[in-house]
């Protein structure tokens, strides 16, 4: 097992973790103040959520080569 890309992956999942609480505060505090439109809140929030969809892939990336 190589510990170096297990650390990592770890690392990943944390990072998905703390930018998945990051959106939550960012879309509470949009759409309570309504500060942008409709479709920049859409676009962030997609956005967002393809950069928390790409930390857990690459979570899982790295777990499967410190395993293996």
């Amino acid at each position: 097992m190589d510990y170096w890309y297990l650390i990592c992956s770890f690392s990943w999942f944390i990072s998905a973790f703390a930018f998945y609480k990051i959106h939550k505060i960012w879309h509470k505090d949009v759409t309570e103040k309504d500060k942008l439109y409709k479709f920049q809140v859409k676009v962030g929030g997609f956005k967002h959520w393809m950069g928390i969809v790409m930390f857990v892939i690459m979570g899982v990336i790295y777990f499967f080569k410190a395993i293996g």
